[in-house]
């Protein structure tokens, strides 16, 4: 039988850990619980990281700040989320040439888009670094709030494809107030939000999470100069000669990004399936 590696470990630590849940409150109140835990954090998280946000007021820039700030916030979770037993480890990198296989699916259609409509050169500056660490904190962020703090939280009676739904449809709702949202564009970062969970199971951790949503992030709005989740201000090496195939929203609301994340989840259900005991589906 074949095992998702650190699953014994997490397994183990799903028992030691429901035991306190036991004690706390009865089986039926439990996903009560839960949702006080996953209301709690997010408010507790948005509220300091709104104080932080104005204690850090020299920093200008409005994006840099908010990465900041959201960041630093994060280490108010980790109580809350202590409370309840993870699904994976934290910072697992396991299986990374079926990682890297749907990360060229993922990217490939836009790689092609790209070269098709042509890119200028603008050029380059010292700030261009800055807002690239700027949306790795960002990335950072939303996947340990998303794919983590809240997957944990919400995959009630440890059944990991609760979390994973529920987790995702909150990643999506963290972007109907964005510039020029779509339909299409919410629908696909609701998948994307699945893929990415996916990826925390097949991964055994947040890191490949974290790294791919940050390159999505820095190669379509740093690199190529479009929009990203109607984002417009990010500094970019090029800008698009021809104007692609999608609105102000960006490629998130892409026909081509539907197609793209299908690809990725074949590619990654079959390697789940794989298993024979489903591990990556629920935890015991």
């Amino acid at each position: 039988m074949i095992h998702a590696a650190g699953h014994d470990s997490c397994e183990s630590r799903f028992h030691q850990e429901e035991k306190f849940i036991n004690r706390v409150c009865s089986n039926k109140s439990r996903p009560f619980y839960r949702i006080g835990i996953a209301f709690a954090g997010f408010l507790l998280w948005v509220t300091v990281q709104g104080m932080l946000s104005l204690f850090l007021g020299f920093i200008e820039n409005d994006i840099l700040n908010i990465a900041v700030a959201a960041f630093l916030a994060l280490a108010v979770l980790l109580p809350l989320w202590r409370l309840v037993p993870g699904v994976t480890q934290k910072l697992g990198a396991d299986n990374s040439s079926v990682v890297a296989a749907v990360t060229f699916i993922l990217f490939c259609p836009f790689l092609i888009i790209a070269v098709r409509t042509g890119l200028e050169y603008i050029g380059f500056n010292f700030g261009w670094f800055q807002f690239a660490m700027a949306l790795l904190l960002l990335a950072a962020n939303e996947e340990v709030i998303c794919r983590g703090f809240f997957l944990d939280v919400l995959s009630f009676r440890g059944k990991r494809i609760v979390g994973l739904l529920f987790s995702s449809v909150i990643f999506a709702y963290l972007h109907v107030t964005n510039d020029c949202v779509s339909v299409p564009g919410i629908l696909n970062i609701f998948l994307v939000g699945v893929l990415f969970g996916l990826i925390r199971f097949l991964s055994n951790g947040l890191v490949y999470p974290i790294l791919i949503h940050w390159l999505w992030n820095l190669v379509t709005g740093m690199v190529f100069g479009w929009s990203v989740s109607g984002h417009t201000m990010l500094p970019s090496l090029f800008r698009p000669v021809i104007r692609p195939p999608w609105g102000g929203f960006g490629p998130e609301e892409s026909i081509l990004m539907t197609i793209a994340i299908a690809g990725c989840l074949v590619v990654i259900g079959k390697k789940m399936f794989s298993f024979e005991n489903k591990s990556l589906i629920s935890v015991r």
